[in-house]
């Protein structure tokens, strides 16, 4: 029976040698090959831009000197961490390699699980990711391990790839069809997808007649069109136009888009502009990220979309982030000295230097008692100025009844 695995899967790499660009990181692996050394580390990039093929071909390359195991994160969780963590060693027993594909799709529990075992190095951590390890990781597990991003092939990289397909189809791809898929995609399983399905139909001649409903079907989408349609998306909910805000959203995940990057960013325009307008707003895109991560594609999108519109109607304020960056700015400027009241005070000698004394606590005065909390002077600065909607503005007369007008607002 003819083989039914994916032409990008039977393409895929064996060794190294045998990966398009990504040159320094190659020459990186092949010294670590060399010198007998593997470190911990995670491969994030667009999808389709080839990080696992990196990751299989260096475990092709070591798997004679280590143990390896493959999970996905989308589908394993602690349980099958520890299964692997606490797995029996024997006197013939190699170091263990773990590889985690989509590893941002592990949650904080999840990745804690590793840490020890990383720290100690009883395992070595390979992960591939499509975000940002800086927002996808936790912050411990990626002080433990290096990162390194995918770039995308160049078109002398794309050119070795037609012409791997054509040595296995035994076919020829003019230059006018390389141009045209190179300028179509930067995910090369998609391009590799198409030109099989082209293939596979029946047509051995591809033209761009041959092509053109295979590629009609799917949205091009790159990475310039990654970050122009979330910025449109964004901007349309900060806008208050639902109808905008839910097209853009339908066309980055139809067009492939993880829905988890969406989310995260919905959570970000919750707070950037949204606010303390609609304090649920932030639970709003909090509860459709979690749907997100717990449901996943296609049926997400209803939580996504849900979001989106509600995001888009509701009131919008950038208070927020204005009184964090008058904050950031002045801490940049200005030597900050904790009046010696709010610190405490825990032997002797802080006691001696005033630390603690004269605080007062508020839940001893129904809930509030007006004394000083701001640094040596910055006593009349004010970071936070509530804005003229419904919500800001009942915090507002709250902030000038509790202080006696001593806060001046804009």
């Amino acid at each position: 029976m003819k083989d039914q695995k994916p032409l990008y899967e039977i393409l895929r790499p064996k060794n190294l040698n045998e990966i398009f660009g990504n040159n320094k990181l190659k020459t990186l692996l092949k010294n670590w090959i060399k010198n007998e050394v593997v470190k911990s580390f995670i491969l994030y990039g667009d999808p389709g831009c080839g990080k696992t093929s990196i990751i299989n071909a260096f475990l092709n390359e070591v798997s004679n000197y280590y143990d390896l195991y493959k999970i996905s994160g989308a589908m394993e969780g602690s349980k099958t961490l520890k299964n692997i963590i606490k797995s029996e060693k024997t006197l013939f027993s190699k170091p263990k390699i773990l590889f985690v594909d989509e590893i941002h799709r592990l949650n904080k529990a999840e990745q804690d699980v590793l840490l020890l075992s990383v720290e100690k190095g009883e395992i070595i951590l390979l992960g591939s990711t499509t975000e940002n390890p800086a927002i996808s990781i936790n912050p411990a597990l990626l002080s433990r391990v290096l990162t390194f991003k995918i770039e995308q092939l160049n078109k002398t990289d794309f050119q070795s790839l037609f012409e791997k397909i054509e040595n296995y189809y035994n076919i020829k791809i003019n230059n006018e069809i390389r141009n045209v898929l190179y300028n179509y995609s930067y995910d090369i399983r998609r391009i590799i997808n198409i030109i099989e399905a082209v293939f596979e139909s029946g047509i051995k001649d591809i033209t761009i007649d041959s092509l053109t409903p295979f590629i009609d079907k799917i949205n091009s989408y790159n990475t310039n069109d990654k970050y122009s349609y979330i910025s449109a998306y964004i901007k349309s909910i900060r806008g208050s136009d639902p109808d905008a805000a839910i097209l853009y959203l339908a066309y980055m995940l139809e067009s492939g888009e993880d829905p988890i990057y969406i989310a995260r960013r919905m959570v970000i325009s919750a707070s950037e502009d949204i606010g303390l307008s609609d304090p649920n707003a932030l639970n709003i895109a909090i509860s459709a990220l979690n749907a997100v991560e717990k449901i996943g594609y296609p049926e997400c999108y209803y939580a996504l979309a849900q979001a989106t519109i509600y995001l888009s109607v509701t009131s919008k304020s950038n208070s927020v982030g204005i009184a964090y960056n008058k904050a950031k700015k002045i801490i940049k400027e200005k030597n900050i000295k904790i009046p010696k009241h709010l610190i405490n005070s825990i032997n002797k000698n802080h006691k001696k230097q005033g630390f603690g004394i004269g605080y007062k606590y508020p839940h001893d005065f129904n809930g509030f008692v007006k004394q000083n909390y701001m640094p040596i002077g910055l006593e009349n600065y004010v970071f936070y100025n509530p804005q003229k909607n419904a919500v800001e503005k009942k915090i507002e007369e709250k902030l000038k009844k509790l202080w006696e007008n001593k806060k001046k607002y804009d």
